[in-house]
């Protein structure tokens, strides 16, 4: 009667050892898994944040150049704006309709950012402060800073418009002999949306850099 008791005690512990290491091993599993995706995610925020530097050099030098054009309109030529363009490059070609119409664009990064959202692992940072940083900062790359594409169109639209009634491709002589209040409109609306990007940028940036140091410092979970 002893032995069986005794086996039956044994046989219990045991059934409860296997269960404490079973919950151990996942437990463990899950903190490996956690670090991984906390060290992806760190690579995403660091590589976002270089990615939104370079936009901001180039939405500055697209406000530079378009403020340029802008104050001297009255006495503008094609030949200066290409010599404020070469002073201030943003886009790899060098047309006029380029020069006017082109927009820095920001890729971001987002495929480790989605995991911890979508799985909801997210929930799972302690530090509030950071958690909220973190869904901003998730939203903001999502949007990626895209509006105002519509006005970009709309220059190209007038430059092919005047090139068709014209009949040429000179897209210099197009500038010189056809700009007007339309032009100048366009021109005016680029800017103010793209010094509004360029705030909510440097803004985003900021703001990255922080939680990028906080990350590096505290981790994620």
């Amino acid at each position: 009667m002893k032995s069986n008791f005794f086996s039956a005690v044994a046989i219990f512990f045991s059934i409860i050892g296997s269960f404490s290491v079973e919950r151990y091993l996942q437990k463990m599993k899950i903190n490996e898994d956690n670090l991984v995706l906390s060290k992806n995610v760190l690579y995403e925020l660091e590589q976002n944040y270089f990615s939104l530097l370079t936009t901001r050099a180039e939405l500055k030098s697209v406000v530079d150049v378009t403020d340029s054009i802008l104050v001297n309109w009255n006495r503008i030529d094609s030949k200066k704006v290409k010599q404020y363009y070469f002073q201030n490059q943003y886009a790899l070609r060098d047309d006029l309709k380029t020069i006017l119409a082109s927009r820095p664009y920001f890729n971001s990064k987002k495929m480790y950012f989605n995991s911890l959202i979508n799985s909801g692992l997210i929930l799972k940072i302690e530090n509030e402060e950071l958690r909220n940083d973190l869904e901003e900062i998730y939203d903001v790359l999502t949007f990626k800073y895209e509006y105002g594409s519509g006005n970009s169109e709309k220059i190209r639209r007038w430059f092919d418009s005047k090139m068709v009634k014209s009949k040429t491709m000179n897209q210099e002589m197009i500038f010189n002999n056809k700009f007007d209040f339309e032009l100048f409109k366009f021109l005016s609306d680029r800017r103010r949306t793209e010094v509004g990007r360029l705030y909510g940028i440097e803004s985003t940036a900021k703001k990255l850099k922080k939680v990028i140091e906080k990350v590096k410092r505290e981790g994620l979970f």
